[in-house]
């Protein structure tokens, strides 16, 4: 099932060990965006808990008519294949399943299932055990966590499939490392898998190459041109985050202080942050303003000019803290109470926008999430103009934060052309330019034949058609 990454990798990418890096992986040559780097299939995987009744187990397709097994009512296929092709995994799991009367959590079932593969192959492990662990790094009481998850996994299958306390230790430490949540195409997680080859790509805020999934199957694709002896890099967090939270995020979990290009560019004082980002009280103009969190404590006053439109700013520190601080309490009771009551929901977002729209810079990170929030609820209650407002200016922050062939660009264009395919009056002139867009990036990032990729060409194809039908 695990393939040696010189099978896999082709000849235009080598794996080299770097003093301040460690292992990473290196072009050989010039390698243009859209390109496949790596393809593969995990050591093991699994759907994860709020996923288990609408992905196949088997196969990892979502959507279509699942059946569960009928033994353990938990895991779900979508054939009678898929169900014969696990069941070298699933009856082990199942039995134990039957036993507890529960199912134990994401973490366990995939522990579970590296460890039936390395009882069913055990030459394979070996993949496994060359993994960066950093046990030395974790905190004790996540160590404590970790053996009192190695109980649980004791109980779920045979004395025979089981490593040493030490060695599960080890193991815990691994999979929180190296493990990658599998998205759909559009990019929303459903399951966790652990995929050794690609967890020696290392991180950068700036990635040349992004991973997309198939199912199950992994894909590593460039989407900025990579050089010769160019190091090929992905994002391990959240790109949006600001600077200082994506540093210490990356140093909570992965224990290192990242120091990529763009971490490096913010440091400046020169070059401010959008993600943190106040906005020019100049209404007209977009220019991103420095905080004055960032400033010297104490600090009663901030004044500056903005380098944009040189208006002349003026903010009350303790004023824009205590805006802030009550934006972000709006912004978590709306965000509570979402699965509950999407009215309410909606009403709270709608204060914490109003307080950060008039002061905050569009990609700063509070906003954003914000105005996500919003366009998902807006989307949900399919009042389709706001939503529209909001989609739109969601495209406008990604513009800033993405490089332009990023798939979550790509991704939010569709969502903006399929709202708009939604409005009483449709423009489908606007439909047609925003499909293209998103198009020319999606086969960048997802290639040619991804699903997703081809449903949107479809989209597209059947806008042109409209689109020829008004012109005629």
């Amino acid at each position: 099932m695990q393939t040696s990454i010189s099978k896999i990798a082709n000849k235009k990418i080598c794996v080299k060990a770097i003093d301040h890096s460690g292992r990473g992986i290196y072009a050989m040559q010039k390698i243009s965006p859209g390109d496949l780097i790596i393809q593969d299939a995990p050591y093991a995987a699994v759907v994860d808990d709020t996923n288990l009744s609408v992905v196949c187990s088997g196969c990892f397709s979502k959507g279509g008519r699942l059946s569960c097994c009928s033994s353990c009512n938990v895991i779900h296929y979508c054939s009678e294949e898929c169900k014969r092709k696990d069941l070298l995994y699933h009856q082990h799991e199942c039995n134990s399943f039957v036993r507890l009367k529960r199912t134990p959590p994401t973490s366990i079932r995939l522990i579970c299932r590296i460890l039936m593969h390395r009882m069913n192959d055990p030459s394979s492990f070996e993949d496994i055990e060359n993994l960066q662990s950093n046990r030395t790094m974790f905190k004790q009481e996540q160590i404590e966590t970790f053996a009192q998850m190695s109980m649980v996994v004791r109980e779920c299958i045979s004395q025979d499939a089981l490593l040493s306390a030490s060695e599960m230790l080890d193991l815990f430490c691994r999979l929180t490392e190296n493990s990658f949540s599998i998205l759909d195409g559009e990019m929303i997680a459903f399951g966790v898998g652990i995929y050794p080859n690609a967890s020696l790509l290392n991180h950068s805020c700036r990635p040349n190459c992004v991973v997309i999934f198939e199912n199950s199957k992994l894909m590593v694709r460039c989407i900025e041109q990579i050089n010769n002896d160019q190091e090929l890099v992905i994002n391990y967090v959240d790109l949006s985050l600001p600077v200082e939270d994506r540093r210490k995020e990356l140093r909570k979990q992965y224990f290192f202080l990242c120091n990529c290009e763009t971490c490096e560019y913010y440091k400046s004082k020169d070059n401010i942050d959008p993600r943190s980002a106040l906005r020019c009280q100049n209404y007209k103009c977009s220019n991103a303003i420095e905080p004055p969190s960032s400033l010297d404590l104490g600090l009663e006053e901030y004044t500056s000019t903005c380098k944009a439109c040189s208006r002349n700013i003026r903010y009350d520190v303790a004023d824009v803290e205590k805006r802030i601080s009550k934006s972000l309490q709006l912004y978590e009771k709306g965000t509570n109470l979402r699965d509950q009551d999407n009215i309410q929901a909606m009403s709270y977002f709608k204060q914490a926008f109003e307080i950060q729209n008039s002061l905050l810079h569009m990609a700063n990170y509070n906003l954003l999430s914000t105005r996500k929030a919003l366009f998902d609820v807006y989307c949900n209650l399919k009042d389709w103009p706001t939503a529209l407002s909001h989609s739109l200016a969601i495209v406008e922050a990604y513009r800033i934060l993405y490089s332009q062939t990023h798939p979550l660009l790509g991704i939010q264009l569709y969502a903006t052309a399929r709202i708009h395919m939604l409005m009483d009056n449709v423009d489908i002139f606007k439909v047609v330019e925003l499909l293209r867009e998103a198009l020319k990036i999606l086969e960048v990032s997802h290639g040619f034949k991804h699903p997703f990729t081809k449903m949107v060409e479809m989209n597209l194809w059947d806008a042109h058609g409209e689109l020829n039908s008004k012109k005629s």
